[in-house]
């Protein structure tokens, strides 16, 4: 987050959750992990005083700020941009407000490419002329590694009309 001085506990929240989902603990299906969040300044790229840091770590002073992440859900949306449309996967709310269709999805289930073969096919159903040009690469490469199952898939709330209108008047 690039001003984090006045950042909404709820952008916070959704960074952690993120932060969580796109670790290993998607892949190995672990519920109840935090992610935590320091200062700029509390970063160090040496080591204290008689402490040996291994190339290419750093360490934190000060306090961490741990978040809680209750759950592992994510969602893959299509959100209408100017130039046309962008994949993306991220808190399952957020997806849902900016996207003209989305999939929520959990830890474990059937394999990556199964399961973005499913999102795709799903997608085709709402939005058929778009989805066909996002190819299956796009839906693995948004979305975390490991196996997920697909659990819901429907409209989003982005409203699709006004970016249809621009296209035509192209």
């Amino acid at each position: 987050i690039k001003d984090a001085q006045n950042v909404p506990d709820t952008s916070m929240n959704e960074v952690a959750h993120a932060t969580v989902c796109f670790s290993r603990a998607w892949r190995e299906g672990m519920y109840g992990v935090s992610a935590f969040w320091v200062n700029p300044e509390q970063v160090k790229k040496s080591a204290p005083s008689g402490e040996f840091l291994p190339k290419g770590s750093f360490t934190i002073e000060g306090q961490r700020n741990f978040i809680k992440s209750g759950n592992l859900k994510l969602a893959v949306g299509i959100i209408p941009q100017e130039d046309g449309y962008a994949l993306t996967c991220g808190p399952p709310e957020t997806i849902k407000k900016n996207s003209i269709c989305y999939a929520i999805i959990e830890p474990q289930g059937i394999e990556m490419v199964d399961a973005a073969k499913k999102i795709r096919l799903e997608f085709s159903k709402i939005h058929e002329e778009i989805t066909k040009k996002i190819s299956i690469d796009e839906f693995v490469r948004v979305m975390p590694a490991g196996k997920s199952q697909v659990k819901d898939v429907n409209r989003g709330e982005a409203d699709i009309q006004k970016f249809i209108d621009t296209e035509e008047d192209d």
